[in-house]
Order: structure tokens, then sequence, then C-alpha cells
């Protein structure tokens, strides 16, 4: 499923760069409806933002990891939770109160810049891994294939403020 985010490394920071370049237009678009809810969602279009930064900051943590020649650790392995069919965000990455975009876009370019540089750095191949909860085991390359999946996903959902 990932690997349509990119076969090489460069392909998936092309992809993630991509991706990253959408969620900053939809982003501009809906400014004028962020505090709305999203339809069909129970997040406003801030706090859609806000999950899609506060993944991104950990997902390029643990590349950063698993590109470096530190330890892994063994970590908590617990499977993710659906709610009718839906995947859930665990506590600490649920989006907290509305926050304007000018006080998200510090810590949303912060993670934009550490992801693209560790796609940068990420080999094709590695024995280093480290589990997510909905996709088990995933190296470097894989977890910002993931990234680019989830800023895919939630750019869409936003794109649909956009369009009403």
């Amino acid at each position: 499923m990932l690997r349509v985010f990119g076969q090489t490394p460069a392909d998936v920071q092309s992809r993630l760069k991509r991706e990253l370049d959408a969620f900053e237009r939809v982003v501009e678009a809906v400014q004028p409806s962020w505090n709305t809810t999203l339809p069909g969602r129970a997040w406003t279009a801030a706090q859609e933002s806000d999950h899609i930064i506060r993944v991104n900051a950990g997902t390029a943590k643990i590349a950063a990891l698993l590109l470096s020649d530190k330890p892994l650790r063994p970590g908590d392995q617990t499977p993710g939770t659906l709610l009718d069919g839906k995947r859930q965000a665990p506590a600490g990455l649920q989006p907290g109160p509305d926050q304007a975009w000018a006080d998200l876009s510090a810590a949303h370019a912060q993670t934009r810049a550490a992801l693209l540089h560790a796609a940068a750095h990420a080999p094709e191949t590695s024995e280093r891994t480290f589990f997510h909860p909905f996709m088990g085991e995933l190296t470097a390359l894989d977890w910002l294939r993931m990234a680019a999946f989830h800023v895919r996903h939630h750019r869409k959902q936003l794109e649909t403020l956009a369009q009403d």
C-alpha cells in the first residue's frame, strides 16, 4: 500500500514534498472556514491541521531515530483502535482546541524540514524498524511514505471544506 507513495528514496522525498505543498495550499484556501467542523468529521480545519502537524512531528522523530545509529529499544506494540471502520488517532496525536494557522505554521515548517531532511537521507532498504499501530514494523523510508499517505488523506478532507 505505501509503495504507491514512492519506490525509491528520491521518489518518496518528491511525493512527500508535493503532499506538503498541497496541504499548505489547502490550508490557505480554508482560512475563511478555519474553525468550521469538516463535513462528516468531528474536527475543525484547525484541528485537522494540528493533527497532521502532530503526526508529522512524531514521524520525523521516528525517522531520525531509525536513520541514526542509536540503539532501538523495545516499544509499545499495541495495535491501533478502529471505530466504525475508521482508524482512531492515539490520545497524544489528537488535536487540542482550535489554533490560528499563524500559531501552527512554525511547527509545520519545522516538521516539514525534518521530514524532507530524513527523506533525503533514508536508504532504500534497512533492517531497522519501528512499530506503527496500524501498519506494523516500518523502516524509515516506510515511515516517510506513511507521512505522505497521512498528509494526503487529511488534505483531501480539508479540500471538502474548501469546495463548499
